[in-house]
């Protein structure tokens, strides 16, 4: 009689590319998206302090950044499987850590590259203890920005 240490997955997320890409795309382009055309469309100025204008640089400055760094980090630790335990844990942490800069999307980045990385993801090697713990946190910080950011982004088209 054998015993499978294997871990099971209870829910599947998407591959780390729709994982990553999509709170990508949702929490950077899609603001991007919908800051040019506030600029475009209304009639306040544009280039005033803290307008969408000075908005669209840090978001693309800082997001672009975060999946820069989220998707490298990744890559580099998933060459040697003793070192992904490793990477989920500092990619959960600097998850955390960027909690304060949600509005650019790079939590929910570096959340996602953690369930990546923990092996959470659609294709990828299930981890299991300690490091699943923690690919499970990015994974709800990166659902948490996608909401936060939609949510946001929709109060504010209807109450300004």
């Amino acid at each position: 009689m054998s015993i499978s240490t294997a871990t099971r997955r209870t829910v599947q997320l998407p591959s780390a590319r729709m994982l990553v890409g999509g709170v990508y795309a949702i929490c950077v382009l899609g603001v991007l998206v919908w800051l040019t055309a506030v600029a475009v469309f209304s009639d306040a100025d544009p280039d005033r302090s803290e307008g969408p204008v000075d908005e669209i640089i840090a978001i693309a400055t800082v997001g672009t950044a975060a999946l820069i760094i989220g998707v490298g980090l990744s890559l580099w630790v998933l060459r040697a499987p003793e070192r992904a335990g490793i990477g989920t844990f500092v990619l959960t942490g600097i998850s955390v850590l960027t909690i304060v800069l949600f509005w650019s999307g790079a939590p929910g980045i570096f959340g996602a590259c953690a369930a990546w990385t923990s092996g959470l993801t659609r294709g990828a090697r299930p981890q299991g203890g300690a490091v699943r713990v923690a690919g499970i946190i990015g994974a709800v910080i990166a659902v948490l920005n996608v909401v936060v950011t939609v949510g946001g982004t929709l109060l504010h088209a209807v109450f300004g």
